[in-house]
């Protein structure tokens, strides 16, 4: 059996009507540019037909599977449990409002090989960002004053930390998100705050 490389983690909560075109494109891009992959969804207690709709989507794809639970954790459960469950040697996780090209995934990887960083952040606010879904002005602006706001309190030194996209090499995954405490949107802030406190090199893509 061929050593999976790649996890790719999407956790979904009431995604029903979002998921199925960036889940078909991102199957359509990993079956014809990823060498060894898996894809797991997360389906963090939808309470609209997401598990159904995603199912129905992966069925004929082997390297896809979906996990399932019946009550809303928070996206950091939803990706611990996806971390607790990959099998390849880099983990990445993805949001699945389609926001972030498949595309994306690649380049993160080839970064990752090139350069051996522990983590690697995605970003909505370089201006060569592919950040596919632009957010409301207010959105943007909370978003502001909140890294503001963490990177001085934590010292994180990272410009956009809620960004949904990040990859982790295996073992720095487990590190990272053994005994996580934070399950909802503020898990970002803790997996990197851990990582600083390691002394892990966090690479986030211009």
């Amino acid at each position: 059996m061929t050593d999976i490389k790649i996890s790719i983690l999407v956790p979904a909560f009431n995604e029903e009507t979002r998921i199925p075109k960036f889940l078909k494109k991102l199957l359509k891009f990993a079956d014809t540019n990823l060498e060894s992959y898996e894809i797991i969804v997360i389906n963090d207690g939808s309470l609209d037909n997401t598990k159904e709709t995603v199912l129905k989507i992966i069925k004929n794809y082997n390297q896809a599977r979906l996990l399932s639970y019946d009550d809303n954790m928070g996206k950091g459960h939803a990706v611990l449990q996806g971390v607790l469950n990959a099998k390849g040697s880099f983990i990445l996780f993805i949001d699945a409002d389609g926001s972030i090209r498949p595309p994306e995934i690649l380049n993160m990887y080839q970064i990752f090989q090139k350069f051996h960083f522990d983590i690697i952040v995605g970003s909505r606010i370089s201006k060569s960002s592919n950040i596919t879904e632009s957010q409301p002005l207010s959105r943007r602006l909370l978003s502001k004053i909140f890294n503001l706001y963490s990177n001085l309190l934590f010292r994180i030194k990272i410009n956009d930390l809620l960004c949904g996209f990040k990859g982790f090499s295996r073992e720095v995954a487990n590190k990272i998100f053994i005994d996580l405490k934070a399950y909802r949107w503020e898990f970002d802030v803790e997996i990197l705050y851990r990582a600083r406190k390691k002394g892990f090199k966090v690479f986030e893509l211009p």
